[in-house]
């Protein structure tokens, strides 16, 4: 497994998302627990079947144009656009989304979760864990090594174990102490909306910079 993969899982949990609106919803509405369940099995399903598919388009393009050129020119590729998006936020991107739409994707995301059926839950999951552009580069990382069917499989399920450890362990939370999780997780929500910004900024800045450099260094050699 390489840490590549492992530190973006980590920063895919980390960064601010949808999810994080929808795992709050979940928790205050009836059967948590069996509704979490539901959002983190259909999400995590979903996104690991996408991944593999991912793992099987990336071996294609490498098999016909060269795996270092591809796999280098992706890093370049989503390097650029990675800050791009930190550029966007640093001025001022995320601030002037707010003021136009308050809150609006958060109270939609908390209406439809109030009272959901299983199936909404499950809906929920696939649809707040969409891939974007972490996920791609993880698994081009991965795509670089060749792995074999099973060392993939492994691979991308790890990968989406930490992307979904924020409703994991809410499920874990809940289902010994529902008032805790609601408490941690009031906690958590509240941090992150304070340094949203900044945490956009540091995480797909960081990133951006070392995967220009890192395609660069790798379309040169």
């Amino acid at each position: 497994m390489g840490i590549e993969a492992i530190v973006l899982g980590i920063v895919s949990a980390l960064r601010p998302a949808t999810s994080q609106a929808a795992v709050f919803a979940l928790l205050r509405a009836p059967a948590a627990s069996r509704n979490l369940a539901a959002y983190t099995v259909a999400g995590f399903v979903s996104s690991v079947l996408f991944g593999l598919i991912v793992l099987a388009v990336f071996d294609g393009a490498g098999g016909a144009f060269g795996r270092r050129d591809i796999t280098a020119a992706f890093d370049l590729l989503a390097g650029v656009a990675a800050l791009g998006f930190a550029a966007g936020v640093q001025r001022g991107g995320l601030s002037r989304r707010r003021n136009r739409q308050p809150g609006r994707a958060t109270s939609a995301i908390a209406t439809r979760l109030s009272r959901p059926s299983m199936a909404t839950a499950a809906v929920a999951g696939v649809a707040t864990h969409v891939p974007g552009l972490i996920y791609l580069v993880a698994l081009n990382s991965i795509a670089a090594d060749e792995p074999g069917p099973a060392d993939a499989l492994v691979q991308v399920a790890v990968y989406n174990v930490l992307w979904f450890a924020l409703p994991l362990g809410a499920l874990v939370l809940v289902l010994k102490s529902p008032a805790t999780a609601t408490a941690f997780l009031d906690r958590l929500t509240a941090w992150a909306r304070r340094n949203q910004e900044r945490l956009v900024v540091a995480l797909f800045g960081a990133l951006g910079l070392y995967l220009t450099i890192k395609g660069v260094v790798g379309l040169a050699s």
